[in-house]
């Protein structure tokens, strides 16, 4: 691939990640300002980290990932683009629960 067409994938895969939590982000926050609120709820609910519920919801979009390298003909419930800009929001995401963590 040139570096001008990664540079188009790159470009389109961060406008997808920003719909994707623009779109997702009222409904996992319960419209609430927290904007790690999914993950500090989920935590408080089933007596865990909000870390580590982070890194079971990260987990879940690699497991399908790795479905995809495994079988290529595997069928796709959603799009590769839309588990790779997921893989981008719970980065930002995930670096934003250690930011909590660590102040």
């Amino acid at each position: 691939m040139r570096k001008s067409e990664f540079k188009i994938l790159v470009h389109e895969l961060n406008k997808i990640a920003k719909s994707t939590m623009d779109l997702k982000q009222p409904e996992y926050t319960n419209n609430d300002e927290d904007i790690l609120y999914n993950f500090k709820t989920t935590g408080e609910r089933l007596n865990i980290s909000a870390l580590k519920v982070w890194g079971i919801f990260m987990e879940k979009q690699i497991s399908s990932i790795n479905a995809h390298i495994n079988n290529a003909n595997i069928n796709r419930a959603e799009s590769l683009e839309s588990r790779f800009a997921d893989v981008l929001n719970y980065a930002y995401l995930g670096l934003a629960l250690f930011r909590e963590r660590d102040k």
